[in-house]
C-alpha cells in the first residue's frame, strides 16, 4: 500500500510561519493537543517546531523574562534538517522504516519538486494501517502442528466452512522436534464456532484471545 492513502493532507494541517512568534504557536500547540507543527512558508516546507525543544531551550537559557521569550519567533527554534519524502507512492514499509530508524521523528512531511508542503505521514497513522492489514483488531489462535505445508490447506478449509476469514498467519518454528506455531488472526461472526471446528479435526488450538 502507498503512503497516499494515509497522507494528512497539507489543507488539514495546521502549521505555524517562521514570523510567528514561540508564544503563539505554544499557544497552538497546547490548544491542539500537538507535540510539534511543521512550518510553512508561501507553502513551502521549512521545517518542525517542537515543543520539548521550546521548552528545554527556555529552562537552559539564563536572563531574560517570559515574556520576552515568547516573543522570539519561531525561526530560532525550528528544526530544519527533517526527512522528507517526494513520492506519494512510497510504500508504507518504506515509511515505516523511516520512523525505526529514526526514532525522534515526529512526522514525516511529503512534499514535491519545489518543496511545497503536499502532507505529512504520523506514526498513529501508520500503526493504525499496520493493525488493519495484519487483522490486529481479530481474534488471535495458537495451534501448535507438524508438518505444516502438508496440514495448511486443510485448515484453511476448515476456518473457511465454519465462517472464518483468515487476516493474517504466521508460522514459528519452535525448534522442538519440528513442531511449529501458527498463530491465526480470523474475522469471524462465530469465532466460537471457528474454534470448536479446528479442534474437531485435529487442531487443538492452545490459545485463543478475543483481541
Amino acid at each position: 500500500m502507498h503512503i497516499s492513502k494515509i497522507l494528512i493532507k497539507a489543507n488539514e494541517l495546521i502549521t505555524v510561519s517562521i514570523h510567528d512568534s514561540v508564544g503563539k504557536a505554544l499557544n497552538v500547540i497546547e490548544e491542539n493537543g500537538l507535540l510539534s507543527l511543521p512550518v510553512v512558508e508561501d507553502k513551502k516546507f521549512i521545517g518542525i517546531l517542537s515543543r520539548q525543544f521550546v521548552y528545554e531551550t527556555y529552562f537552559k537559557e539564563d536572563g531574560g523574562s517570559k515574556e520576552d521569550f515568547l516573543r522570539r519567533k519561531v525561526e530560532e527554534f525550528m528544526k530544519t534538517k527533517i526527512p522528507s519524502v517526494l513520492n506519494e507512492n512510497m510504500l508504507v514499509e518504506e515509511a515505516a522504516t523511516m520512523f525505526f530508524e529514526n526514532n525522534k521523528l515526529r512526522f514525516i512531511p511529503v512534499v514535491n519538486e519545489e518543496d511545497e508542503l503536499i502532507g505529512i505521514i504520523t506514526k498513529k497513522s501508520i500503526l493504525k494501517r499496520f493493525k488493519s492489514i495484519y487483522g490486529m483488531n481479530e481474534p488471535r489462535l495458537v495451534i501448535y502442528i507438524y508438518d505444516f505445508k502438508g496440514r495448511l490447506a486443510k485448515m484453511t478449509d476448515i476456518i473457511a466452512k465454519a465462517g472464518g476469514n483468515i487476516k493474517n498467519i504466521v508460522k514459528t518454528d519452535t525448534e522442538v522436534l519440528g513442531l511449529q506455531e501458527i498463530c491465526l488472526r480470523v474475522e469471524a461472526d462465530d469465532i466460537n464456532k471457528v474454534v470448536k471446528s479446528l479442534n474437531s479435526h485435529g487442531f487443538e488450538v492452545r490459545e485463543f484471545s478475543g483481541n
